[in-house]
């Protein structure tokens, strides 16, 4: 990173020597100054504040931006009782917030059927699964979504989108909060946010971001506790110059809400009926997923005159992960040829795919793993506004470093890999050569006696099933228990993925015209621990779009985007991935009529991707590459206030194959076919004033399992929201519920033979004290 540091501090001095060299030619050559207007975008939440985004690294109004935009505040977070990002997401066009259902790990998501790129204040946050802390919303000041690849601005992107989150920074007037929040599954929070300035002066500012969270989950013997400590601090020697450091501790102690529940007695029928949706399929004693995290973050900007700005942002940030989970074993499909035969080898049935014969006992892969991600990121802009005649100008030229190492160190007990090879050679054997005789020990019990293949670890694994409809824990026979608590994560190869981008874009204002147009230059660096060689790869990415306003508010614009995102972590066999590679076109209409604050939009798209990461089917925890994608659709979205009435609502249509030699061959997973939302907040006023009544609903269409398989295919859902809250003077009460109904529901189920249950019903009272 030294090479990097001195490289990032060397385009400092360089663009603080351009900045005064053009103020100067500037000032010669008579160019004009463009005003810096920011025109004001709609935001839904209480008082709807007017805000610009700098989603794209472009201060613009929505309005402005001939791409998909959506942004979510934090007032939004309150009114809909947000409590995890993916909840944030639901009401978004073009979102699918949580196709894995609730997780206590983390937060999944796809933008346009593609998993997102996650970022926090401009630099990327998440690298790799399972080896970093979830962000809890209440930090954050707002969530930026950028739909479609967007590498120009950000490097490594999606060919879906990048999300980027918006830390809470001090202000320059006194306020904050205080939180109290308590709720079903035994969920109780305090939590605390302050800002102001330091001294009479107004150059140091503070803000202090902290809480506690103590909770259970939807799912039996999984709590879900949180532990925020964020201070930051700003300071102002001058009008036109600011720093501000920021620190960000946080622990999450947890386990796997998510348990990987058989396709059968879920989405299939059994015998025994439906699996209980809250069904814990893991050892109590064993289960957790603990999480901490330390970010520190610099970030400053300067005004050099009306022109030529500077800004830039550093992160260092080390996380890590300690996972133990146990998990129901995966034949790789359901109803193929391959798991129909290892089904009744196994379990001595075929007809009730990851159970025994009886239908209701499993057997259970364990892991232990010890994560964790080291990342550096540094981002440095120039920018300058000015006019060129009768052009306007918005000119950003930026530079910007990524150093990430991930380690994901694990063991498996009872894995599928293992298995598989053990059926693919001894157990056929076995089979073969005692076809015809009744009194050998059945092909289990052969399997559980495999001592090279399987191991007496694994053997007595097998003897020690769990009823998924009667689960009675703490069961595991002595040699398994000792096994199994016993069991440390084997030292695995860290993977580091090293980038720097120089990157520029300019958005150009000529009457009603609005031209936007970027380009990209990385070199990447992709290297594992041990290995000599080295991945390079080289990439230059596009962007494009024309936007055309009428006086009537209506804004027709065209866009072209190219994404280029080096994957980093192994696969379940130690090889590194391939980059991900996208580009989209997208024709769109945004509409704000003139005097209010609603903004309609609507949008065709169609994305092509190359080297599409997906989840393993026979390695839970572990992606694959696949062929590529094609993914076309459409949206709708209207946000805004209209008289007392607060309204977000979506549409989303999208069809989302794989591909390959360039064909369409089946659906991808968990990408629902169609989506819609609408949330609505009615404030009343004269005797009433200070009532707020809130209500939404999400329609979730049905998703496929990676194979096109019929039996799998989840049904259509619709969840009900609501909140009702009161003002008075400091204070605001509010009752909050989600899926009122309590609607039981599988958000997706996967070809290896899982499905996942969505959000129970969650009802939470708050109390907010204002200052």
């Amino acid at each position: 990173m030294y090479k990097q540091a001195r490289s990032i501090m060397t385009m400092g001095a360089l663009a603080l020597g351009v900045a005064t060299a053009n103020a100067a030619l500037a000032e010669e050559s008579g160019v004009k100054v463009a005003e810096p207007v920011l025109e004001q975008i709609t935001v839904v939440g209480k008082n709807l504040e007017g805000r610009t985004t700098s989603v794209g690294k472009m201060d613009a109004a929505i309005t402005d931006i001939p791409f998909s935009v959506s942004v979510i505040t934090q007032d939004f977070f309150t009114a809909t009782g947000v409590k995890t990002l993916q909840d944030a997401f639901q009401y978004s066009a073009g979102v699918n917030g949580g196709p894995f259902g609730v997780d206590s790990r983390g937060d999944w998501a796809t933008i346009r059927g593609v998993e997102p790129t996650l970022y926090l204040d401009g630099m990327r946050k998440s690298v790799g699964s399972y080896n970093n802390t979830r962000q809890d919303p209440y930090s954050l000041e707002r969530v930026e979504i950028l739909k479609g690849p967007a590498s120009v601005g950000y490097g490594q992107a999606s060919p879906g989108g990048i999300i980027n989150m918006v830390s809470k920074r001090p202000q320059e007037e006194f306020g904050g909060e205080v939180w109290a929040q308590v709720g079903n599954f035994d969920r109780k929070q305090l939590a605390v946010d302050i800002t102001g300035p330091i001294d009479e002066d107004g150059k140091w500012l503070y803000r202090l971001v902290a809480l506690k969270k103590d909770a259970d989950s939807q799912t039996e013997h999984v709590d879900d506790d949180s532990l925020i400590f964020m201070p930051s601090l700003t300071w102002k020697p001058t009008d036109q110059t600011s720093i501000t450091v920021l620190v960000n501790e946080q622990k999450n102690e947890t386990g796997t809400s998510t348990q990987f529940l058989p396709v059968s007695g879920t989405i299939l029928p059994n015998p025994n009926g439906d699996i209980d949706q809250d069904t814990f399929l893991s050892e109590p004693d064993f289960d957790k997923y603990d999480s901490e995290q330390t970010a520190f973050t610099v970030s400053f900007e300067h005004e050099f005159n009306e022109i030529f700005s500077l800004s830039g942002n550093y992160r260092k940030s080390k996380s890590e992960v300690e996972y133990r989970t146990m998990y129901p074993m995966f034949f790789g499909g359901v109803n193929t040829t391959s798991s129909i035969e290892a089904q009744t080898l196994l379990y001595g049935n075929a007809d009730y795919p990851g159970y025994m014969a009886d239908g209701r006992t499993l057997l259970r892969t364990v892991l232990a793993s010890d994560r964790s991600s080291d990342a550096e990121t540094y981002d440095l802009r120039l920018k300058a506004n000015f006019e060129t005649g009768a052009l306007e100008h918005n000119v950003v030229l930026g530079y910007d470093v990524q150093d990430i190492t991930t380690d994901n160190d694990y063991s498996l007990l009872n894995d599928t890999s293992e298995l598989a090879e053990l059926y693919a050679s001894e157990i056929t054997d076995y089979i073969v050569a005692n076809a015809v005789n009744p009194l050998a020990p059945t092909a289990l019990e052969f399997a559980a006696a495999q001592g090279a293949a399987f191991g007496v670890v694994q053997g007595a694994i097998v003897q020690n099933p769990l009823d998924a409809y009667n689960p009675v824990y703490g069961q595991l026979s002595t040699s398994a228990a000792s096994a199994i608590y016993g069991l440390t994560p084997t030292d695995r190869a860290s993977n580091t993925v090293e980038q720097e981008g120089f990157y520029l874009m300019d958005k150009i204002h000529y009457e009603n015209w609005i031209l936007s147009a970027g380009i990209r230059r990385d070199k990447v660096e992709n290297s594992t621990q041990g290995d000599s060689q080295k991945d390079k790869d080289e990439e230059t990415t596009k962007q494009f779009g024309l936007m055309y306003q009428f006086d009537s508010g209506l804004s027709p614009y065209f866009s072209y985007t190219e994404s280029f995102e080096p994957v980093t972590g192994l696969d379940a066999s130690g090889q590194r991935y391939k980059p991900t590679e996208g580009e989209q076109r997208e024709w769109g209409v945004k509409y704000q009529p003139e005097g209010t604050s609603l903004l309609f939009t609507a949008a065709y798209y169609d994305i092509q991707e190359e080297n599409r990461t997906t989840a393993d089917p026979l390695n839970p925890g572990f992606s694959i590459q696949t062929g590529g994608s094609e993914i076309r659709g459409y949206e709708l979205e209207v946000q805004g206030t209209w008289s007392q009435v607060d309204l977000i609502a979506s549409y989303t249509k999208l069809d989302a194959k794989h591909q390959e030699d360039g064909k369409d061959t089946v659906n991808i997973s968990t990408i629902p076919e169609e989506q819609a939302s609408a949330w609505v907040t009615y404030r009343f006023a004269d005797e009433l004033a200070g009532l707020r009544i809130g209500l939404g609903a999400r329609y979730t269409g049905k998703t496929y399992d990676g194979t096109d398989n019929e039996l799998l295919e989840t049904d259509s859902y619709t969840l009900v929201d609501g909140m009702i809250g009161y003002e008075l003077e400091n204070w605001f009460i509010s009752l909050n519920g989600r899926n009122l109904t309590d609607k039981e529901h599988l958000t997706s189920c996967l070809g290896r033979g899982d499905c996942f249950a969505g959000e129970a019903r969650t009802v939470t009272a708050d109390v907010r004290y204002k200052f």
